[in-house]
């Protein structure tokens, strides 16, 4: 069953630039991990199973704040990063709920988002399927699926 978890941190190894995100490693229960991830705020944490952690991380940059979701594995490293972003728009990660099968949360003003998080990989089309705002690498799997709760 999932739920939100309060061993996790980070700790930031490279600072943010104009071009580049900030990088962090994560820890767990004050131990390094080796997982090292986008990002350097750590707004909320869910363990999904045992091991398997979503993350949800900002920048802390005002006027223009994204979220990174992160989905990784303990002893596996990362397995799948979502962003949520609108140029020159200011994010604010609130409002999480955790349920048997996804997670909601808000993000830009009143926008409701709900997250689930496939056990396999799921077959997709690249760039298909997901709302607007959300950016991920191209492929043709996914485990992390968003949607909007209008």
């Amino acid at each position: 069953m999932m739920h939100q978890v309060f061993n996790l941190s980070l700790a930031q190894l490279h600072a943010a630039t104009e071009t580049a995100q900030a990088r962090s490693e994560v820890f767990i229960e004050q131990q390094p991990s080796g997982i090292v991830i986008p990002g350097s705020v750590l707004e909320a944490a869910v363990e999904v199973s045992p091991g398997r952690y979503v993350l949800f991380v900002t920048d802390g940059i005002a006027y223009e704040e994204s979220l990174t979701i992160v989905l990784c594995q303990r002893d596996e490293g990362v397995q799948e990063i979502i962003y949520i972003e609108h140029a020159y728009t200011s994010g604010f990660f609130e409002a999480l709920n955790i349920y048997n099968d996804h997670i909601q949360f808000q993000f830009f003003k009143d926008t409701l988002w709900s997250l689930r998080v496939a056990d396999s990989p799921k077959f997709t089309l690249p760039f298909i399927g997901d709302p607007k705002g959300v950016k991920r690498n191209a492929g043709f799997t996914k485990r992390l699926i968003i949607t909007l709760n209008d």
